[in-house]
């Protein structure tokens, strides 16, 4: 299970700790980051700090969150990424302090009853979202087999509710439902991308060759 695959290490080491950061979630990020930016101008962006970046920043949300410092992957993906789009100088968020958006996080899911309420609640609105390339109604329906992934547990209901708050700035639904689809991708293993379906649950667990994302359309 995604979950299980995800949720690995007791991570103790200082927030700073660059070294720390496990090779194989750095080398995930960077394969799976990459094939997200795969056939946009970013794909030849160079990396600088966002993997660093993005294990500090996650480690804060977690620490304000849940006490502790053991990070998910799912966590650490969806931080680098946003480092590595709209950056996260100060350990902001979309602009914003992370404190600050854990608080919009913690106000979104009361209002939908708990993380179940909102996952179905999101799930709902993907299915009418007139997307033409169908990624939006197909995410609807394969998230649907299994609610528990995004909402049982703690970390992953608030992380995306996260995901989903960022993508909603967006100016349109099909723009929301693509943000959206590209940062539920990390909490939900597998998700389409415009047409096509990316399967990221075993990129962190390859023993003796790089890292894959999978096709699981």
């Amino acid at each position: 299970m995604w979950r299980l695959v995800a949720i690995v290490m007791l991570l103790f080491a200082p927030a700073q700790g660059w070294a720390q950061i496990p090779p194989e979630w750095e080398s995930a990020a960077q394969v799976v980051i990459g094939n997200l930016e795969r056939d946009t101008p970013d794909f030849a962006k160079a990396w600088t700090r966002e993997r660093r970046d993005g294990w500090t920043l996650a480690r804060a949300w977690r620490q304000h969150n849940n006490g502790n410092t053991e990070i998910i992957l799912a966590e650490y993906l969806t931080f680098t990424l946003l480092c590595r789009e709209t950056g996260c100088a100060g350990n902001t968020i979309a602009g914003k302090s992370y404190v600050e958006r854990a608080g919009e996080v913690k106000a979104v899911i009361a209002r939908h009853g708990g993380s179940y309420g909102l996952e179905k609640a999101i799930r709902a609105w993907l299915a009418g979202v007139s997307d033409p390339t169908g990624a939006a109604g197909r995410n609807a329906a394969m998230w649907g087999t299994d609610p528990d992934v995004p909402a049982a547990d703690f970390a992953t209901g608030n992380i995306y509710a996260l995901d989903w708050l960022l993508a909603q700035a967006q100016p349109s639904q099909i723009s929301q439902a693509a943000a959206f689809a590209r940062l539920a991708l990390f909490v939900q293993g597998k998700a389409w991308i415009g047409e096509r379906c990316l399967d990221i649950s075993k990129v962190a667990t390859a023993v003796g060759r790089p890292p894959d994302v999978e096709n699981c359309g």
